[in-house]
């Protein structure tokens, strides 16, 4: 298929604290012929990468540097960007992408032409790691038990229902309800009208509340199985929380949210589920401790 010359593809890349990982991929993606254009979302970072970037890029029209006011996390950062890229630059399709990823412009298209043909409100490629599919590129909208599940011993009981059937995943494209946030092609208007991310959650699991937003909606997302995108593995969080007892503190805050907000538990059910998780914590911590 042919991409429509009229059609205004937006590659989003959100920044924090990683200004040289965003130009490597720039650098790879600027001459793609399927982006009108590349914006920049600086997450109101510390270290100077706003001014750096905005320096580097103040003569190529293609590129445009925006900050935030403020670092709000994964979400807040991403609906700033993807509202600009609709209202702002005129984007009918929007590519989502951590600076830390590889795709090419084949691939793009490939979404471009999956969206187009499904009027899907997501399509992602599988996720690659040192060069191997992951094993679980898309899944399902959990559950509060399975979503609580599948952080104790019981995961085994919970993944049955929360992961798709692996055999699935040997189909060319396949319907599903949430896909990983690190590169994906999004419909802004569809986006925007189920109100983006959830800003209540600074990092960790927005995929699978957007997920469960847009299916509530009546939208579509899917996955094609055998184009490919390449991630580094989370190089910015690593750089930003080091700590993978943080990054579980930040998980089970985020699962909270979806758990309270969306779900509709009674309150005697949301304290269970908080102590379950905060005896996770507690229990690597003395685990740690006692690994020194």
């Amino acid at each position: 298929m042919v991409i429509n010359k009229k059609t205004n593809v937006v590659c989003e890349i959100l920044n924090y604290n990683d200004a040289e990982t965003v130009f490597h991929l720039v650098e790879k993606i600027r001459n793609y012929s399927v982006f009108s254009s590349i914006l920049i979302v600086d997450n109101a970072s510390p270290d100077g990468s706003f001014l750096k970037m905005k320096k580097r890029y103040q003569n190529d029209n293609k590129i445009i540097v925006q900050q935030t006011s403020k670092n709000g996390g994964y979400g807040y950062g991403n609906n700033y960007g993807i509202s600009y890229a609709y209202k702002k630059m005129h984007a009918d399709y929007v590519v989502l992408s951590n600076p830390d990823v590889m795709f090419s412009n084949e691939m793009v298209q490939k979404l471009l032409d999956e969206m187009i043909s499904k009027n899907a409100a997501i399509v992602a490629g599988t996720q690659r790691i040192n060069g191997k599919p992951i094993r679980t590129p898309a899944w399902k909208i959990p559950t509060a038990m399975q979503w609580t599940l599948i952080e104790t011993k019981l995961w085994k009981y919970a993944a049955k229902k929360y992961y798709y059937d692996p055999s699935l995943f040997n189909q060319k494209d396949l319907q599903v309800e949430c896909v990983h946030g690190a590169m994906f092609l999004l419909d802004p208007q569809k986006f925007l009208n189920v109100g983006g991310y959830d800003e209540k959650i600074f990092l960790f699991g927005e995929e699978t509340l957007l997920g469960y937003k847009l299916k509530s909606k009546g939208y579509k997302s899917f996955l094609l199985n055998k184009v490919y995108y390449d991630h580094e593995g989370s190089v910015s969080i690593k750089k930003s929380f080091n700590s993978t007892i943080k990054q579980d503190e930040i998980t089970h805050q985020s699962k909270m949210v979806y758990i309270r907000d969306y779900l509709g538990l009674s309150p005697i059910k949301l304290k269970i589920i908080e102590t379950i998780f905060n005896y996770i914590i507690v229990k690597k911590k003395i685990k740690k401790r006692f690994n020194k």
